[in-house]
């Protein structure tokens, strides 16, 4: 026995979407023009116990809402008075039928609402919103 370990497989990503929005929230911080933004996630998934589950269904926790809120509405205008953002995999990434009824409500409500893949796009498009550079 050599002491190595066995070579095996390169591990497959187990939660792509979150390493994503990870790296968007990243980059909102360190940018100067957004680090004071008015934003946040959602933790709505996760393996939860019965008894958090119901405490959190209790406090008003809802299936589908959007991964992450922006509440700046966009400069100069009167539309989109909030971002809502989903984060999805491009391959197999679906909107369910909770977070659709949540899209078409925060539109009716004036919110910009947006499927995104990657942290790149989901920058390009807080970006678009507020109206800055990417």
């Amino acid at each position: 026995m050599s002491g190595l370990a066995p070579v095996t497989a390169a591990p497959r990503r187990r939660h792509p979407e979150s390493a994503e929005q990870r790296l968007f929230v990243q980059r909102v911080r360190l940018d100067p023009r957004t680090r004071t933004l008015p934003c946040c996630a959602v933790p709505n998934g996760g393996k939860r116990g019965v008894v958090e589950a119901a405490i959190l269904k209790a406090e008003g926790v809802a299936r589908g809402v959007h991964d992450w809120l922006c509440f700046t509405p966009r400069p100069g205008s009167t539309l989109d008075v909030g971002l809502a953002l989903e984060f999805k995999t491009p391959r197999s990434g679906r909107v369910s039928p909770d977070q659709a009824w949540w899209h078409a409500a925060l539109r009716d409500c004036g919110w910009r609402v947006e499927v995104v893949t990657t942290a790149e796009g989901a920058w390009t498009v807080l970006c678009d919103h507020l109206g800055i550079t990417p």
